[in-house]
């Protein structure tokens, strides 16, 4: 099976993510116990997400999961979405120059060739829920 259509699903999704994280208020992004913010180079805050969680009368997160979700919000911030869209794009562009599209064709019996494109499924599996994503490239 050619790898072609499987590297268009995954641009096409690494495009979209870099898309919504552009549109994002920029980063960096920092939890505050509760909070996530957007902080500007002077280090005051532009943005504070606060829809989620328990509040006390101050706004302030007080519950476990309302902590939770603002570190994870703020762990999975726009900048950090980028770099791991170029990240991936990386291991696609050497995929494509090592395998040309061909990798489980050449060495059907496995080695690093059928492994370097297991891994390229393997990043394409996170968009498994996606309309366009076929059964045949789950890893």
């Amino acid at each position: 099976m050619s790898s072609t259509d499987l590297m268009a699903f995954l641009r096409a999704r690494l495009d979209e993510d870099e898309r919504t994280a552009k549109a994002a208020t920029p980063a960096p992004w920092c939890d505050s116990g509760g909070y996530v913010t957007d902080i500007d180079q002077d280090g005051h805050s532009r943005v504070q997400v606060t829809e989620f969680g328990t509040q006390d009368e101050d706004g302030k997160g007080d519950g476990p999961q309302g902590q939770a979700d603002s570190a994870h919000i703020a762990r999975q911030d726009p900048a950090r979405a980028l770099r791991e869209a170029e990240a991936k794009r990386r291991v696609l562009r050497a995929h494509e120059k090592w395998c040309e599209g061909r990798c489980e064709a050449k060495y059907p019996e496995g080695g690093f060739d059928a492994a370097h494109y297991w891994s390229i499924k393997t990043l394409a599996a996170v968009y498994a829920d996606h309309r366009d994503y076929r059964e045949a490239w789950r890893p």
